[in-house]
């Protein structure tokens, strides 16, 4: 069997992650890690929140704030965490859930969501 795939299309392998509801699969190569951390654990600095993981504190950042999601109310608890290592350093982001890996089919954006920022390309 022979696969001719259109040269705008690429298979990227990424971990599936949940907020609100929606699925968003972050590439395997970003991802230093996934673990559940207290709530308690997460500090305010400023405006921002930050956690310490792998003796390091390390911004926190939430998938659903950065969607325009309704943020999960509660207290106590543990947050789901994935570090991801970008180009300026590591940074925590806090999602409702962690899935499975999976190899996807990434066709990029067009037209108006072209520009988007923070977003690769729709998965098939």
């Amino acid at each position: 069997m022979r696969l001719a795939l259109p040269l705008t299309l690429s298979i990227t392998r990424v971990v599936v992650v949940e907020a609100a509801g929606a699925l968003y699969g972050v590439p395997v190569a970003l991802v230093g890690g996934v673990q559940r951390v207290p709530r308690a654990a997460i500090r305010a600095v400023k405006r921002a929140e930050s956690v310490v993981l792998r003796d390091r504190v390390v911004p926190l950042v939430r998938l659903r704030r950065l969607l325009g999601q309704p943020e999960e109310a509660g207290e106590g608890g543990t947050d789901c965490v994935l570090l991801a290592e970008l180009g300026d350093g590591p940074v925590a982001v806090a999602v409702d859930d962690v899935g499975e890996r999976a190899d996807v089919v990434l066709r990029p954006m067009t037209g108006v969501l072209r520009g988007l920022r923070g977003y690769a390309g729709t998965a098939v």
